[in-house]
């Protein structure tokens, strides 16, 4: 179908950057997203939209950040991929680093302290949230139940996050091989749309000879790209998945941070516009300074910028493959028990009291009512700040 309307590269990256500066709530801004390309702008018709929110939950990464690549790949190829993409990161990436900075000079007044313990709050609710709405997607029968509460408990013994996917992918095979055994997994990619690859090719090389310069140059910053994009291949299910991944990574195994700080991160990346993932540039910062901050930064978004423009060429066989919709299925399902793991361990670090249970179940209730995130984290950092 022909694109109604045919923006430059600086327009799109325009849009996108003024749409990045307001675009709170994470998935849910992917809203935003089409009321600007679709009613505003006219750019894209509804269906090529829908295509591009489809192919996005399929794959991993941030889901409106995958949104905004298709968009500016639809309209003006890998460079409008690249112009949305980075455009809408960047004022996520600028305000996270911000709040970051001041984070690291207040956080051990007295007067903060309350606040803080507020955000950890805020925190337990968001997950408690998140945790319920990937269940309400992808909990269908006993056997979901189950591949839940396996990955749950290995989660919660310490078990790598990634080990976890690959036991319930294997287990639900098992469960599920009667009928998966059955299927074919044929992928037609029409010949025009191969070139592509050709790009796709560029761009992990280039991730390759970046990687190999941070290695020669700091072990360090090293250390947080690999973690990072590690991260980010695994995030199914948009941004939220990629929770339990950096939970793992920087506090479990690396011991970058205690898991209290980490929550701070988090919460902190609730009350700046974009994806949860932006949770990256706290972490660069603590641990390797600005150009630690940035390193992983772009290391957390650019593995799902090429699985992106990897799957697009095949996104129709995908999208009706029944045994990639049931692989799909099973890291979903894990994922669930991965976020009920990490809703205990957060709630576990909270000093829970009766003013503490008053904050979480406010802030619980307005964000299962789908209000703006936003107003939720400040009213609640205002009731920390007053009873706490």
């Amino acid at each position: 179908m022909e694109k109604r309307n045919n923006p430059s590269a600086l327009n799109i990256f325009m849009s996108f950057l003024k749409l990045g500066m307001v675009a709170f709530g994470g998935p849910t801004a992917i809203a935003y997203v089409r009321e600007m390309v679709v009613d505003e702008k006219k750019w894209m018709d509804e269906k090529s939209f829908n295509n591009g929110v489809a192919l996005a939950q399929i794959i991993p990464g941030a889901s409106v950040m995958q949104v905004a690549a298709y968009v500016g790949f639809y309209l003006r190829g890998i460079v409008g991929a690249f112009a949305a993409f980075m455009a809408y990161a960047l004022p996520a990436f600028l305000i996270m680093l911000f709040l970051t900075i001041i984070y690291m000079h207040v956080k051990s007044l007295p007067k903060t302290v309350s606040i803080f313990e507020a955000l950890r709050i805020i925190v337990v609710s968001l997950a408690a949230n998140g945790t319920l709405n990937f269940s309400k997607k992808n909990i269908r029968t006993i056997g979901d139940v189950f591949l839940l509460l396996i990955s749950a408990l290995l989660f919660i013994l310490k078990f790598s996050p990634f080990i976890v996917i690959f036991v319930s992918i294997f287990i639900g095979f098992l469960m599920y091989r009667r009928d998966i055994t059955k299927l074919s997994l044929k992928i037609d990619i029409p010949r025009e749309k191969l070139r592509i690859y050709k790009y796709v090719a560029y761009l992990l090389f280039g991730v390759f000879l970046f990687n190999l310069i941070l290695y020669m140059i700091d072990s360090k910053l090293f250390l947080l790209s690999t973690l990072m994009m590690k991260v980010d291949v695994f995030a199914f299910g948009g941004g939220y998945g990629s929770v339990p991944f950096m939970l793992h990574e920087v506090v479990d195994k690396y011991n970058l941070m205690d898991a209290k700080t980490f929550m701070d991160g988090i919460a902190l990346g609730q009350i700046t516009p974009g994806p949860i993932v932006i949770t990256a540039t706290f972490v660069g910062y603590i641990v390797g300074g600005f150009i630690g901050s940035i390193i992983s930064t772009i290391s957390v978004f650019t593995p799902s910028f090429i699985i992106l423009l990897s799957s697009i060429p095949i996104f129709d066989s995908l999208k009706h493959n029944t045994i990639f919709k049931n692989i799909l299925h099973m890291i979903l399902v894990s994922f669930v028990g991965l976020l009920v793991a990490v809703t205990i361990r957060f709630a576990l670090l909270v000093d829970w009291s009766i003013q503490a249970l008053i904050i979480f179940i406010v802030s619980f209730l307005l964000l299962y009512k789908k209000y703006n995130m936003l107003l939720v984290v400040l009213l609640s950092l205002v009731l920390g700040y007053l009873i706490l």
